[in-house]
């Protein structure tokens, strides 16, 4: 069964994480591209970079925020040139975010060097650890999303 300690480490462990990963992303994100975007914006290049392109509303689904804040991320990141809009075929009414060879660039150059950070930070974690590590996190954003989908839900009813 577990203890109210329990949650009251994991909460500190959580929060401590929270600030150490969003000091750590300042640092990688900074640099002599000229591109020193924001973690919400970098996050939204690596889900258009990596998912090919696609529409405003499924960019806001996928990343759980309003479509206006979406909209207003892929505008700059339009305006610097990393995303272009292209016609949707299957209704022309619609747009498509699409990542520019510059994006493309751009965002793997900066997780390449997120990549190489998390590799010396986990340097002597067996492939083991690293492995249950990946599987229980990812367990966790599950349950975060679906809690927070929830919580959501019924804040509007």
């Amino acid at each position: 069964m577990p203890t109210e300690d329990e949650y009251l480490a994991i909460a500190r462990q959580l929060g401590m994480f929270l600030r150490r990963a969003e000091r750590l992303h300042a640092g990688v994100r900074s640099g002599a591209d000229g591109f020193g975007l924001e973690r919400s914006t970098f996050m939204l290049l690596g889900q258009i970079a990596s998912d090919g392109p696609v529409r405003l509303s499924t960019l806001a689904a996928d990343l759980c925020v309003d479509l206006s804040v979406v909209s207003r991320q892929v505008a700059a990141l339009e305006s610097v040139g990393l995303v272009a809009r292209t016609a949707d075929p299957s209704d022309r009414r619609a747009s498509l975010i699409r990542v520019t060879d510059i994006g493309q660039k751009i965002f793997t150059r900066k997780r390449d060097r997120f990549l190489s950070v998390l590799r010396g930070i986990l340097s002597d974690w067996t492939s083991t650890e690293r492995q249950e590590f990946a599987r229980l996190f990812a367990r966790f954003n599950e349950a975060l999303a679906t809690t927070a989908v929830a919580t959501e839900q019924e804040i509007k009813a």
